[in-house]
């Protein structure tokens, strides 16, 4: 619990109390003066004297005022500037035997990459601190699947895969590395919970599209061919997983590449017919503003391809404008030839 969020009323203090005399009524006194210590002790910005007084309670095991001294260090974070001193709480954290006392230790190292060392810490409560403060860098990714490929505590899993889906790109493709590195040591149902929190749209290039396919030589290794079955494994669960949650960003992703590249919608035509019979989240109207670029210098036949996946689209995206616009895409695009033309009323009409 962190004393110093103690939601007690309380009453100013004088202002000639100082920082030692604070901590010590947080780590003694009764409610009100707790309430009432805890509020003077956010409320002031320790200066060097103020950092260096906290630090040693902090290292104090026996002193009473260890644990608010912790706790302001976690409110009152300028000393994170200090490479000296962000070791010496990990030192303190790493020999900690005290859960609440090692929590707090992680606590005051929130959005600090160093964190990762934790996310597999025995004792549950400091593993969890460590899940909800651990930034997502290239720095921390490895580590976050790994601990989540790992799969020993369910919620560190659940606060950890929450992180995942705003994760960039190029993280993506490091945590898609990991999957592969760790596919001999983690169950499917591990693969799953991070494939399902991942990005879609480098998901389906990795493993869809098959960019991280392993090269296989004429005369694979035994070693070769494990990983090729593995990557094969990924494959399958990545595509259902696609499949069973199809986001917007994956729709979107897949309508462009569909627009503009003819081998690429041939190849993925059932794919992308399945998942967006499958997604249940509604699209954006930005939609429409891709369907409006692509437009520009566009042949017949991407004309057609475009016409018919809006037509397949409209009812999913959002905003009462939509149907409009949509009309309006069509009508323009009506005007390209009569051939055109008419392929479109086709659509319309349910004879294509």
């Amino acid at each position: 619990m962190d004393i110093l969020a103690e939601e007690v009323e309380a009453e100013p203090l004088t202002p000639s109390v100082d920082l030692e005399d604070l901590i010590t009524q947080v780590a003694t006194g009764d409610a009100q003066t707790r309430a009432r210590a805890a509020n003077e002790l956010r409320a002031l910005v320790p200066g060097a004297h103020g950092i260096d007084l906290l630090f040693e309670f902090a290292a104090q095991v026996e002193d009473v005022r260890r644990l608010p001294a912790i706790q302001a260090l976690g409110h009152h974070r300028q000393w994170l500037s200090s490479r000296k001193r962000v070791e010496s709480i990990l030192r303190l954290a790493r020999d900690e035997r005290d859960q609440e006392m090692a929590a707090s230790l992680v606590w005051t190292l929130r959005q600090r990459e160093e964190l990762r060392e934790f996310l597999l810490h025995p004792m549950h409560t400091v593993a969890c601190e460590a899940a909800l403060g651990v930034p997502v860098s290239e720095g921390t990714v490895e580590a976050i699947v790994h601990a989540m490929l790992v799969g020993r505590a369910p919620d560190v899993d659940t606060i950890l895969s929450q992180k995942l889906p705003a994760m960039h790109t190029s993280l993506t493709r490091m945590a898609i590395d990991v999957l592969q590195v760790m596919a001999s040591f983690s169950s499917a149902d591990e693969q799953r919970l991070v494939l399902e929190n991942l990005p879609q749209a480098p998901l389906f290039e990795a493993f869809v599209e098959g960019r991280s396919r392993p090269a296989l030589n004429p005369e694979p290794t035994e070693g070769e061919t494990l990983a090729l079955k593995q990557w094969h494994d990924l494959s399958r669960l990545t595509l259902q997983a696609l499949l069973d949650r199809p986001g917007p960003e994956l729709i979107r992703y897949l309508v462009n590449r569909c627009a503009s590249d003819e081998p690429f919608a041939r190849r993925h035509a059932g794919f992308l017919e399945r998942a967006m019979a499958g997604t249940r989240a509604a699209l954006g109207s930005e939609v429409l503003d891709d369907f409006e670029r692509l437009t520009q210098g566009a042949t017949e036949e991407r004309l057609e391809r475009m016409a018919k996946l809006l037509m397949e689209l409209v009812d999913k995206i959002a905003g009462g404008e939509s149907h409009s616009q949509a009309a309006d895409l069509l009508e323009r695009w009506k005007s390209h030839s009569p051939t055109l033309k008419l392929k479109i009323f086709h659509m319309q009409q349910g004879l294509a």
